[in-house]
């Protein structure tokens, strides 16, 4: 690994709590990036600033001048740490790699080579895949993949409305996007990076490379307490928070505008959801009268087949065979 730049061209930012084993796998992960012109600023949110200091020092000679670390004595929560981190970032980029995620080693040359070559492009995501994962001890066990990301090889405002498409660990930013848009909500203790990239794609264009996943979204399922994700782990303060940020943001709205478009947004809704419960009520009955035809027929037919008349006929056309 190369000294420090002079001046980095990414400031890497990474929260951590009490998870030695994940930070120890996320610093190695940034050392074995291609581009090696970063720093990494360490948050360490109430945790144990001994253990942090441990798994920094035993990569002091790869780290060099390259690291710095932050110590908060009480938790102050995720968004918080990232806007800690975000004061002291020096570079042209910044993006946020929690200390349980990880990276494709060109995540930096590919994201940051977009960005240089796209000055149109506020930010860049790039395709992610979740990788399940169990810690057994201080062994991380992989237990499966999944896919993550947009629904089309484009981030958009209008994806973005309905749920989170982007996650920390596949966004490179421009510095001066980040502190234009204002940082992290420090007042979200869930949801904040949502609330944050539906702020940066007002702002301007995230572009999205989808070729190849470049970054990796891990998640432990089964863990609770310092172990477990916040999504996982805190599935109903995700919910919450998800209608607090839009009712907010409704508010907002209805200062500026007024309830015109919602009314009318709230009548096309109900009408499309009436129109479908209606379509499926008449394919539900017209697949109940088919049925009901086909039974009566089959026991039209039995009727007939067994019949005394039909029997009868079956009997002489026996007796005559034989005779």
């Amino acid at each position: 690994m190369p000294p420090a730049p002079a001046s980095p061209r990414v400031s890497i930012l990474v929260r951590t709590k009490d998870r030695p084993v994940l930070l120890a796998r996320a610093l190695d992960d940034m050392l074995a990036q291609t581009r090696s012109d970063w720093e990494a600023i360490i948050v360490n949110d109430g945790g144990d600033a001994a253990e942090v200091q441990a798994v920094v020092a035993a990569r002091a000679d790869p780290f060099a001048e390259r690291v710095s670390v932050i110590h908060h004595q009480d938790s102050k929560g995720m968004e918080a740490a990232a806007n800690v981190a975000l004061a002291e970032a020096a570079g042209e980029f910044v993006v946020i790699h929690d200390d349980d995620d990880t990276w494709s080693p060109t995540f930096l040359a590919e994201t940051v080579g977009h960005l240089q070559a796209h000055h149109d492009a506020i930010a860049v995501a790039v395709r992610t895949e979740i990788v399940d994962e169990e810690i057994r001890g201080s062994e991380i066990v992989e237990t499966g993949r999944r896919p993550f990301g947009p629904p089309h090889d484009v981030v958009t405002l209008l994806d973005l409305l309905l749920i989170n498409r982007v996650v920390p660990i596949g966004l490179l930013v421009r510095s001066e996007a980040v502190r234009r848009i204002g940082g992290y909500d420090e007042s979200l203790p869930v949801v904040g990076d949502w609330e944050f990239n539906l702020r940066l794609a007002r702002a301007g264009r995230i572009d999205f490379l989808p070729a190849t996943p470049l970054a990796f979204w891990h998640q432990r399922a089964q863990a609770d307490g310092a172990l477990a994700n916040s999504m996982g782990g805190g599935y109903g303060a995700h919910a919450r928070y998800d209608r607090l940020v839009r009712d907010r943001q409704l508010r907002t709205d209805l200062e500026a505008g007024g309830t015109g478009h919602l009314l009318y947004l709230a009548m096309l809704v109900d009408e499309v959801v009436q129109g479908a419960e209606k379509r499926i009520v008449e394919a539900q009955l017209q697949a109940m009268a088919e049925s009901e035809q086909r039974i009566v027929t089959e026991l039209r037919n039995a009727i007939q087949l067994y019949s005394p008349a039909a029997t009868a006929r079956r009997a002489v056309r026996r007796i005559l065979r034989r005779s």
